[in-house]
């Protein structure tokens, strides 16, 4: 199982979050929605210059380009 930050996963893939780099604003903001480590996540856009779409918990998300640098994300458990 490869890791990768989540600005270079690949559109219509299936992630666990593995890691969020030390930052407090981005970790708050990612677990109020629910989302932190070990959570499932399918990206649904990953265009250059724009944010990143990922979809999780019933909710379509967009994740800026800086923020996605720090997200690491691996194969999901049913890999």
């Amino acid at each position: 199982m490869s890791m990768v930050t989540l600005s270079e996963a690949a559109p219509g893939k299936s992630y666990l979050i593995r890691e969020i780099k030390d930052e407090s604003r981005l970790v708050n903001r990612l677990s109020s929605m629910g989302l932190m480590c070990g959570s499932q996540i399918e990206v649904c856009q990953n265009n250059k210059k724009q944010p990143v779409l990922i979809f999780a918990r019933d909710t379509l998300v967009a994740i800026g380009r800086g923020e996605s640098t720090k997200i690491i994300v691996g194969g999901a458990e049913d890999e």
